[in-house]
């Protein structure tokens, strides 16, 4: 009977520490860096995608970039521990390192329309520190952000849902689309197609859920890639049970792609672990994170 004693007591100190850890992480940050460079295009339609893992920073990172942005997606402001102002001592870090382009939102601002306010408050600050710092705040729309209205107004970045620009990098002059598509939010959702843009220029594509690549064809897949929704995970769990139960809509986790840097379908694409918590508020193993995305074309 003491060694069932003993069992019991380890095993259950063993779950208060890791509760205490699902609590604890959500309030660590990530500050990473991801160089993405053009793959070689690839023709395979979406059942037969090809899906390569990349390193976070690729081999010739040492190059300087033909743009730079940081990078960060789903507050879910109800329950965020990683505040604004340390977002915005990262991109005024980035930005004395190496002038910035951008800074990209990736949506979900908050869980529910109730912590919308919270999420305007969040969203307004790191507007306030791109303007102090004359750099562009862009920003499209998560499955979340379909509850509340006119949130790239009230929050004060340039809305890229379902539109594009043209930026030239600083440092080589070479040209390259900015562009984003609008998320429907996951009861019904929509998967909106790639438009057919005039140009030869670079694609550089802002969509909130990574699953989207699979519903483009072949010929109008962009040539990068940023997305988030998947939270990493958010908690890993044995035998990927996350993306079985927790996520299972979400198809590209259960191809082989949660976090980081991979070539799909001939896309470099980046996924974010994201910055707060969605409906349940702890983390484990999925730190969150804010970015330096560096593009070569």
């Amino acid at each position: 009977m003491d060694k069932i004693y003993v069992v019991l007591i380890a095993v259950s100190a063993l779950v208060l520490l890791y509760i205490l850890w699902c609590f604890i992480e959500p309030f660590f940050l990530d500050q990473d860096r991801a160089t993405l460079k053009k793959t070689h295009d690839d023709a395979s339609p979406a059942g037969s995608i090809t899906i390569k893992k990349l390193p976070m920073v690729q081999s010739d990172a040492e190059n300087v970039p033909d743009f730079r942005f940081v990078f960060f997606s789903d507050t879910h402001a109800e329950w965020c521990p990683v505040s604004s102002k340390r977002i915005c001592d990262s991109i005024r870090k980035a930005h004395e390192t190496s002038p910035l382009d951008g800074v990209i939102f990736g949506g979900d601002m908050s869980s529910y329309k109730h912590g919308a306010a919270k999420g305007f408050k969040y969203l307004t600050a790191v507007s306030n520190c791109c303007k102090e710092l004359g750099i562009p705040f862009y920003g499209v729309s998560g499955n979340h952000d379909i509850f509340v209205d006119n949130i790239p107004e009230q929050a004060g970045f340039v809305s890229l849902d379902d539109t594009h620009i043209t930026l030239v990098s600083r440092t080589s002059g070479s040209k390259a689309v900015l562009a984003g598509l609008s998320d429907t939010g996951r009861k019904n959702r929509v998967w909106h197609k790639m438009p057919v843009l005039d140009g030869n220029e670079p694609i550089m594509l802002v969509v909130h859920d990574p699953d989207a690549i699979l519903h483009f064809d072949p010929a109008t897949r962009p040539d990068f890639m940023l997305s988030g929704h998947l939270h990493g995970g958010q908690m890993k769990f044995p035998f990927r049970i996350e993306f079985c139960v927790l996520r299972r809509h979400d198809k590209l986790p259960n191809m082989g792609a949660v976090q980081g840097v991979y070539n799909i379908g001939g896309t470099t694409v980046f996924i974010s672990r994201g910055l707060g918590c969605g409906v349940m508020p702890f983390r484990f193993l999925s730190v969150p994170e804010v970015t330096v995305v560096e593009i070569n074309l």
